[in-house]
């Protein structure tokens, strides 16, 4: 039987589908139980049905999660790529051949995560084991093609990028929180 190389080729669409799912229905519960702390959840009632309302806010979020995570696999994918174009001898592309395998790693935190979504810490955390156990999986695999030198400066790559990333990230949230909380206040 012939072996086809693009079997994974839909793990991270459905990965990412599925991690979307699992943020989406926790969040999805914690927004119900705040619009009903604050009362806007049955002036809500008197326009639209229950199941509409949690369907909507579901999708909304489902669509907030699942754009977010499709831009972060895009830049892991292209630092990936990048390190591998600075630190690999493989100009054929088969440390990327090699890696696709790696997309189940995701798949299977994916699943998981839909069954432990009742805590958003949980998700995260499967979310953040699945993505270090998909890197050292890739490590692994790109080794064949790098020595200590390269293999380590792959990992000062991802580590400088994500931490720079976050960083920023980080402080943008903050800054802007500040401005509003200034602006609510005055």
């Amino acid at each position: 039987m012939k072996k086809n190389v693009y079997i994974t080729g839909y793990l991270p669409l459905f990965s990412i589908i599925l991690f979307s799912s699992a943020f989406a229905i926790h969040i999805e519960r914690l927004l119900i139980v705040k619009l009903k702390y604050f009362g806007v959840y049955q002036g809500m009632r008197e326009m639209f049905s229950t199941q509409t309302i949690h369907l909507s806010a579901g999708f909304c979020l489902f669509l907030l999660f699942f754009m977010s995570l499709a831009a972060l696999k895009l830049l892991s994918d292209s630092v990936m790529q990048l390190g591998l174009f600075f630190f690999s001898s493989d100009t054929e592309g088969e440390t990327l051949r090699k890696t696709r395998q790696g997309g189940w790693i995701f798949f299977v935190g994916a699943m998981i995560a839909v069954v432990l979504n009742f805590s958003f810490a949980v998700i995260l955390s499967v979310f953040a084991v699945s993505a270090i156990v998909y890197f050292f999986y890739f490590l692994l695999k790109a080794s064949a093609h790098m020595g200590t030198v390269n293999l380590i400066g792959m990992v000062f790559l991802q580590l400088f990028f994500w931490a720079a990333f976050g960083l920023v990230t980080a402080y943008t949230v903050i800054r802007l929180y500040n401005a509003l909380m200034a602006g609510i206040a005055s």
